[in-house]
């Protein structure tokens, strides 16, 4: 079969490999119809790379497909049932596991990253961390359930009002699912984004206001939206803005770290977060939100798969990468058992 392998300093290349096999009494092998690629994936084919992936591993942690073989040991799925997966198989020993904070165990193996993930015609998971896609919702609409369920931990922790003002910073994927979850709950929300395609596509879906931080005068514009308090949540979906997400906050208000990037630091005043006592909060991966996720993409009532912009089969991986780094694409997959 065909894999989307990571050969380490920026190079990924598309090559044969062997067909995953049920060996395991738990296994699970799915044959894998799209797989998304992530700002992960294109920060671990950064030169340094911003997030450490193992050298010689199939990419592609957010697919979606059949069920082709099921171990001894499985019930619950069989063959032939349209699934998505859990990409993070947690130890389920540790001391966060054991208090029901998974997200944060300290043995995980992350599937796409340190074992073989989805950007491959095949892909095998541990049954208990895959559930099956809802008759209503398409397979192709599925593969967001992954960062639809990561970005619901974090609308989950904000705990947002009608009526509240909410700053995305970043109009890439997670962003702007960002963008409708807060919508749906009846907030406005401001984003924030430095490239044209992704502000005009964020103004396309509903942003209340789409800003460029380099020439508009983002600060006065939230102030203005809020009659001078600022803003009820920031969320920096990018990894790098922490700061500028604290500087728009009302008193009270709460800032997000999602964005991954392992090399950036950030200057952010103590003194600023203890007068205005706002609330700092890690954003870390999906926690228990994947069926939630699911319920919400089969509803659509936000139109998700308006953010499903450009899928390209498998063996054009490296222009699905090339498009998403240069931002001409919001969401881009890859369709591993589809030619052209």
């Amino acid at each position: 079969m065909q894999a989307a392998i990571f050969k380490g300093e920026g190079v990924i290349s598309v090559e044969e490999q062997e067909e995953p096999t049920v060996e395991a009494p738990d296994d699970v092998v799915i044959a894998v119809e799209i797989n998304g690629l992530c700002g992960s994936d294109l920060r671990a084919l950064m030169v340094p790379p911003q997030m450490d992936y193992v050298k010689g591993v199939t990419i592609g942690h957010e697919f979606a497909g059949t069920v082709v073989g099921v171990g001894s040991a499985v019930s619950r799925i069989e063959v032939g049932n349209r699934v998505v997966a859990i990409p993070n198989i947690n130890c389920q020993t540790c001391w966060y596991c054991l208090t029901n904070r998974t997200n944060l165990c300290e043995n995980f193996v992350h599937i796409g990253g340190m074992i073989d993930g989805g950007a491959a015609a095949m892909v095998k998971v541990p049954a208990r961390l895959v559930l099956e896609i809802p008759a209503g919702l398409s397979t192709e609409l599925a593969s967001l359930a992954e960062p639809l369920a990561c970005v619901l931990n974090g609308t989950r922790t904000a705990d947002v009002q009608p009526g509240d003002t909410v700053v995305v910073f970043g109009a890439g994927p997670i962003g702007l699912l960002y963008m409708l979850v807060f919508q749906s709950a009846g907030a406005s929300v401001i984003v924030s984004e430095p490239n044209d395609r992704r502000r005009e596509f964020a103004a396309s879906l509903g942003a209340d206001l789409a800003l460029n931080p380099v020439d508009d005068d983002l600060a006065e514009a939230v102030m203005t939206a809020t009659a001078g308090r600022g803003a009820d949540v920031a969320v920096d979906s990018v990894g790098r803005l922490l700061a500028d997400a604290v500087s728009v906050l009302r008193k009270g208000g709460q800032a997000l770290v999602f964005g991954l990037d392992d090399l950036t630091r950030v200057e952010v005043s103590p003194a600023a977060i203890a007068y205005g006592e706002l609330k700092v909060s890690g954003v870390y991966i999906a926690k228990g939100t994947f069926p939630t996720a699911l319920q919400m993409l089969e509803e659509n009532s936000q139109g998700f798969e308006r953010i499903l912009t450009h899928k390209l089969p498998l063996e054009n991986v490296a222009d699905a990468i090339d498009l998403a780094r240069r931002g001409e694409a919001i969401k881009v997959s890859v369709l591993p058992n589809r030619g052209h």
